[in-house]
């Protein structure tokens, strides 16, 4: 079967960036810069960057979030911080560049587009045909624009966790992050299956991995408060909350993909106006089976998790889309194609990469 990331720098993400300087200046200064980072988490990273300079993480801005186990060029904003300080950080994999002084941030969203350079390995001769197939169905028809597995967490539990938050039922909600499966590592297995089996938050917050954060922070509020579960979730940082809700919003995009065929497909929120499109009956048909409805997306108990909703592209194509097999020097008697293309913000690389080297032709 093939497969890609088998090294990080099987996979190269470049953001194509065309933010304008506008507005008015702001207190202060930014300094914008391109973080190059290979195998390594943007909040971490930023967090490292952040303790070394001796400022909160709160001062940097950035476009998007990209994959770890890879390498990426991102732009990046600091907030008043002397240029001088981000040319002496020295991190591991981690290089800081082309620094500018500008009037404003840099926020969610600024970015254009992505571009891609992917190696894709162990690929015997018959998928090699097929892929060569899909290649070409795939740059001239574009692909279904599903919001890809990473939307979901490494534990594929993101979305679990937002559909209970909009129920309002904020107990399931941390236990559904607190013990939900999908670890690779023992100790976090051990760990998460402990904590459900004995529901034991003192012994919970002993036994919780220095690495799992958001779950420390949970315990530690939980053992002092033992029923404040929506003070509990209040300390997991807001961006990582919204998270929760736009995951479970993307499960839904995914689904309703799945049966329509319109042009743009609803982002379901409490503002999403259902009269617009055709597939209607099937929309409400998929929100009646995950006794979910739009008034949930305003939530009472945490209001700054709301969303009102939007819209996204069914169907989007690749730019510039261009592809070469070669010989697998990591994996012997394979093949390797390298894949380069551009697609726009919020479309996801693995979702083009799985449409060409997973579907079968015809």
């Amino acid at each position: 079967m093939p497969r890609i990331k088998q090294i990080p720098e099987d996979f190269v993400v470049r953001e194509i960036f065309e933010k304008q300087t506008k507005g008015k200046e702001e207190k202060g200064f930014y300094i914008w810069f391109t973080l190059k980072k290979t195998n390594w988490d943007l909040f971490r990273a930023l967090k490292l960057i952040s303790k070394k300079l001796g400022v909160s993480i709160k001062r940097f801005g950035y476009a998007g979030v990209k994959d770890k186990r890879a390498i990426t060029y991102q732009r990046v904003s600091a907030w008043s911080v002397p240029v001088e300080r981000l040319k002496e950080i020295r991190i591991k994999d981690i290089e800081l560049s082309g620094f500018e002084n500008k009037k404003e941030r840099i926020n969610l969203g600024d970015l254009k587009a992505n571009s891609f350079e992917i190696v894709i390995r162990d690929i015997g001769e018959k998928e090699k045909n097929r892929m060569e197939k899909n290649l070409e169905i795939v740059k001239k028809n574009g692909f279904v624009n599903y919001f890809g597995e990473q939307r979901f967490g490494i534990r594929n539990n993101t979305h679990l966790v937002g559909k209970e938050i909009l129920k309002n039922n904020l107990k399931e909600a941390v236990w559904t992050y607190l013990t939900h499966e999908g670890d690779k590592k023992e100790e976090m297995r051990r760990f998460r299956e402990n904590l459900r089996k004995t529901k034991d938050l003192k012994l919970g917050l002993n036994e919780c991995p220095g690495l799992l954060r958001n779950e420390l922070a949970l315990l530690n509020h939980l053992v002092k408060n033992p029923n404040d579960y929506a003070g509990a979730l209040r300390k997991i940082p807001k961006n990582f909350r919204r998270m929760f809700v736009h995951a479970y919003q993307s499960y839904l995009w995914n689904e309703i993909a799945r049966v329509s065929k319109e042009l743009c497909i609803p982002i379901i929120g409490f503002q999403t106006d259902f009269s617009k499109y055709k597939t209607k009956k099937q929309i409400e048909k998929i929100l009646k089976r995950e006794n979910i409805r739009k008034s949930n997306f305003k939530i009472k108990s945490m209001p700054e998790l709301s969303g009102e909703g939007g819209e996204r592209e069914r169907v989007v194509k690749a730019k510039r889309m261009k592809w070469r097999f070669g010989d697998d020097e990591m994996n012997e008697n394979k093949l390797k194609c390298i894949l380069e293309f551009e697609i726009p913000r919020g479309s996801y690389a693995t979702v083009l990469v799985n449409e060409v080297s997973v579907r079968r032709s015809g």
